[in-house]
């Protein structure tokens, strides 16, 4: 069964297979609804596929960021640097640790962070592999190196990616991912994964998740309930299985893009990376051309992000002017993407943005 918006072609489909529903009904059935064997199994299979010694299973993609801070001691009057191109969570996990967010500018290629444009030291940084491409990711680690602060990557959109050959999330301190239905991979609802090699941090994570607890009994530190239940990890072990599959038709997507529009406007690959195109995002002074005659055309598409972090009404106070930024915001946008797209369907697309520009 497949559930998305009533287009002709929709920008995002739900996908639910039997396969999944199997996978839930026997967690259902035959596990604890909380902490059950599929969650653990999960943590170790998904360790494993993006090569950690750990992965710790939480709620969402952006608790696995909050806590990743938490674990790595930031705290109060911490100064923790992320590009204002990306989801609000990127930033959101910093100012719910009480620390100072700072946000940078980008490289307008291809909207990930710039090094370049961050003038001051900090404490911390969360760079983002955003839309499923690896960030130049030796400018981030020389610069951490340089001011020896902590790396946690925002890898919430790139299950599978990779930078010179080693799976995103597996680069720095921690790596942190999202489930969310509309990502490369699901567990059936909200879900998110840190990733790291460090015992210590790993065991803070863990014990964060599940309000601080230590022992049975015993809490030695503030925590919430942030724990991935039984169910979505079943789901998340099927999702896995299939995601290097659904990776590689997105990338067959993306080529066919580029064999039938007319003009390179689509955003490049990282020149060390392999993006897994969680967005196929094109940059074109004439966006809201081309969005008209999608929608005209009852195609679906979407914007992200219209309005950059430092724009949102609750990072307003700081005063942020980022040009590269707000330029990039006006002339985005992302196609269908989903590996179960036609090339038919692709042409179709092809044809409208082709119309568009002309």
């Amino acid at each position: 069964m497949k559930i998305g918006k009533s287009m002709k072609i929709p920008f995002f489909i739900q996908e639910f297979t039997d396969e999944m529903e199997e996978a839930a009904t026997a967690a259902l059935r035959n596990e604890s609804f909380v902490g059950g064997e599929s969650v653990s199994k999960f943590e170790e299979e998904f360790a494993t596929y993006v090569g950690t010694k750990y992965a710790v299973s939480v709620n969402s993609g952006n608790s696995a960021l909050q806590m990743s801070l938490m674990a790595l001691g930031i705290s109060n009057n911490s100064k923790i640097v992320t590009p204002t191109n990306s989801f609000i969570a990127s930033a959101n996990c910093i100012k719910m640790v009480n620390a100072y967010p700072i946000l940078s500018d980008i490289d307008p290629k291809d909207g990930s962070i710039d090094i370049q444009s961050i003038n001051e030291n900090v404490d911390g940084i969360i760079p983002v592999h955003i839309y499923g491409n690896p960030c130049n990711f030796d400018s981030v680690k020389t610069f951490a190196e340089e001011q020896k602060i902590p790396i946690v990557e925002d890898a919430c959109q790139a299950h599978g990616a990779t930078y010179k050959n080693k799976k995103v999330g597996s680069l720095s301190d921690v790596g942190c991912f999202s489930f969310y239905p509309t990502k490369n991979m699901t567990v059936g609802g909200d879900g998110g994964m840190a990733t790291t090699n460090n015992e210590e941090i790993a065991q803070k994570i863990t014990s964060i998740r599940d309000n601080g607890r230590k022992t049975k009994n015993e809490f030695d530190k503030l925590g919430f309930t942030m724990r991935l239940n039984t169910v979505n990890a079943s789901i998340g072990r099927v999702q896995l299985r299939h995601l290097d599959e659904k990776n590689a038709r997105r990338r067959e997507i993306v080529s066919v893009y580029k064999k039938n529009l007319n003009e390179d406007c689509i955003l490049p690959e990282n020149e060390y990376g392999k993006s897994v195109y969680h967005q196929i995002v094109l940059k074109h002074e004439k966006r809201d051309d081309i969005r008209k005659e999608l929608t005209e055309n009852d195609i679906g598409s979407a914007i992200y992000y219209e309005t950059p972090i430092h724009l949102q009404p609750i990072y307003q106070e700081y005063g942020y002017k980022l040009p590269n930024s707000e330029k990039f915001a006006k002339e985005v946008l992302s196609l269908p993407s989903y590996p179960s797209l036609s090339n038919d369907e692709i042409l179709v697309i092809s044809e409208c943005v082709n119309k568009a520009l002309d």
